[in-house]
């Protein structure tokens, strides 16, 4: 533990939150938890910022606290409060979170069995509706932006983190930030859409492609533009992106024989995963209705109560005729690293949760924009 890590204990922040704990440290700053003094003592987590934070990035911590606090869906991360300290450090107080990131399972289980995955995803289509219906998109989803709890009556409740590249869409406005004359791609390579590759507008569609390839990326342990395999380079999934733009993504169906039965859902993901953004589904409640027939008939008899449920997708894997048994196979780390998810057990924070671009994804941004622009 650093000394600067110590810095904010015992104190209280806006005369409410008390800092009781240490959790971690990122590239940009600390995580706390906190006890909010108005209500009840609940927990959360304060994300602290360091000094020598750079504008761009205290200019993103802001547009997250502006954006996640007007949001409501209980697969959203809260946000409840924003500040400043004296030494002029920016924090955010949000809702504190007691599990792992999609990333972190998918490392330790290598793909998960498709009712479970299928429950996740449908979670994460819930959290958009929600945001989508307030003219937000998040812009950057992937596995370390997905937290994964287990809550009273439900297992594996999703809920999605970081919106410190989202954007308020409407009308023509432009998603991507543009800065004079150079323009700047937000998000993860591996998990954007093709319309953010090329620079154009952002708006839900994008979002729904990239649930379409954490979907797939849960399913079969690898990325459908990943031909050359998980643990390929960043550089090199985006010479292979940046040469497909246009061509439809592997069918689930193709990936491997315990797959064939699936051609519901692969039609599903399909969709999801269409080049054009207006030929993937017109909404979030669309891809997860059509997420649910797909499913419906495989798999286990629907439960009576909270906690019936719970078991029912706690022993999916075993119980859904559909599921994948042979062994996983456990990929490689994706190209960006698990999430911010503030609770004490969780792994260290890297760079990438305080949306610090790195020189390599930089290289990967001029390559793309060269092969496509």
């Amino acid at each position: 533990m650093s000394m600067r890590g110590n810095s904010l204990l015992g104190q209280t922040l806006a005369t409410r939150y008390e800092v009781v704990e240490y959790v971690d440290s990122g590239a940009l700053g600390d995580i706390y938890k906190a006890r909010d003094k108005r209500l009840s003592f609940r927990q959360v987590a304060i994300k602290v910022l360091r000094p020598d934070t750079p504008d761009d990035q205290v200019a993103r911590f802001k547009r997250e606290a502006l954006l996640t606090g007007g949001l409501s869906s209980p697969h959203l991360t809260r946000t409840s409060d924003f500040g400043v300290l004296e030494d002029g450090r920016a924090w955010l107080a949000m809702e504190y979170l007691d599990g792992q990131s999609l990333a972190t399972l998918l490392a330790a289980e290598g793909r998960l069995p498709v009712a479970r995955a299928v429950h996740i995803a449908d979670g994460m289509l819930a959290g958009l509706e929600a945001a989508h219906a307030a003219g937000v998109v998040h812009r950057d989803l992937k596995p370390s932006n997905v937290f994964v709890v287990d809550e009273p009556g439900v297992c594996d409740h999703a809920k999605l983190l970081d919106f410190g590249f989202a954007k308020v869409f409407e009308g023509d406005q432009p998603a991507l930030d543009v800065t004079g004359e150079e323009r700047i791609v937000v998000g993860t390579v591996s998990y954007m859409a093709p319309e953010q590759l090329r620079g154009q507008r952002t708006g839900p569609p994008a979002d729904l492609y990239s649930v379409g390839l954490i979907l797939f990326r849960a399913l079969t342990g690898e990325l459908p533009h990943a031909a050359m395999g998980p643990d390929a380079s960043m550089l090199t999934q985006a010479r292979f992106r940046a040469a497909n733009l246009d061509a439809p993504p592997r069918a689930l169906v193709d990936v491997g024989p315990e797959f064939a039965d699936l051609s519901a859902l692969s039609a599903v993901l399909a969709k999801a995963l269409a080049p054009r953004p207006d030929d993937r589904f017109a909404s979030a409640a669309a891809m997860r209705r059509a997420l649910a027939e797909a499913l419906d008939n495989a798999l286990p008899p629907r439960a009576s109560t909270p906690a019936e449920g719970a078991e029912r997708w706690r022993h999916a894997g075993t119980e859904n005729p559909l599921a994948v048994h042979r062994p996983p196979t456990v990929a490689a780390p994706e190209p960006e690293a698990p999430s911010t998810a503030p609770s004490a057990g969780a792994p260290p924070h890297p760079a990438v949760i305080w949306g610090g671009a790195t020189g390599l994804l930089a290289v990967v941004i001029y390559f793309i924009w060269r092969a496509v622009g």
